[in-house]
């Protein structure tokens, strides 16, 4: 069963200037990245989205909502999939997230009920918050819009000052011990040479 209550969103934006090519449509296992988190999300949730500069539906397959702005920082992302949605929570998770854990989702997913007092759900990893792991109300739109109109765009302090659920590291290690799910892909060289073809 999928839940409804909370749709996903899976943030496709960035410009990629590390990894030196668009991580989205770029191949992990013989499948592209965004749509390997997409599939990861989709056994969560009745909803998925991709949240893209352009439309990536013809080569995904994936509905996708264009934000148009010519920023890329992750908060305008967010402010997109927000903007869009039409559940009482979205789940927002990073493109280059391949490993992804459903477990992990549905633990963070039965934290944000659809009468929650959070405004947020984030999970913290060894290096802090993951704030493009994480569970965001559409009432937090408001001050999304102002933080990027005062191009604040830091999503850690976004989620500082909001209301937010912090799901301890050890929590998340009880169902993903080597914290998989928070693992991102950068640069080329997080790319081993049997992963991406």
């Amino acid at each position: 069963m999928k839940l409804g209550h909370i749709e996903a969103a899976v943030l496709c934006g960035g410009a990629s200037s590390r990894m030196g090519r668009d991580k989205a449509t770029l191949a992990y296992r013989g499948e592209p990245l965004a749509r390997r988190v997409a599939s990861a999300l989709g056994a969560c949730f009745e909803r998925v989205r991709l949240v893209a500069k352009r439309d990536l539906a013809p080569e995904l397959g994936l509905e996708t909502i264009v934000e148009r702005s010519p920023e890329h920082a992750s908060l305008v992302g967010v402010h997109a999939a927000l903007a869009a949605c039409e559940a009482s929570a979205v789940f927002v998770a990073a493109c280059d997230l391949p490993d992804v854990d459903p477990r992990v989702v549905l633990a963070l997913a039965a934290l944000a009920p659809t009468d929650g007092a959070a405004d947020a759900v984030a999970p913290i990893g060894p290096d802090g918050p993951e704030p493009l792991f994480a569970i965001y109300r559409p009432r937090v739109l408001r001050e999304v819009e102002r933080r990027l109109g005062a191009r604040e765009f830091a999503l850690h302090a976004l989620l500082g000052a909001l209301n937010t659920l912090w799901v301890p590291e050890r929590d998340v290690r009880a169902l993903d011990p080597e914290l998989v799910s928070l693992r991102n892909l950068n640069r080329p060289e997080d790319l081993s040479s049997d992963d991406a073809w």
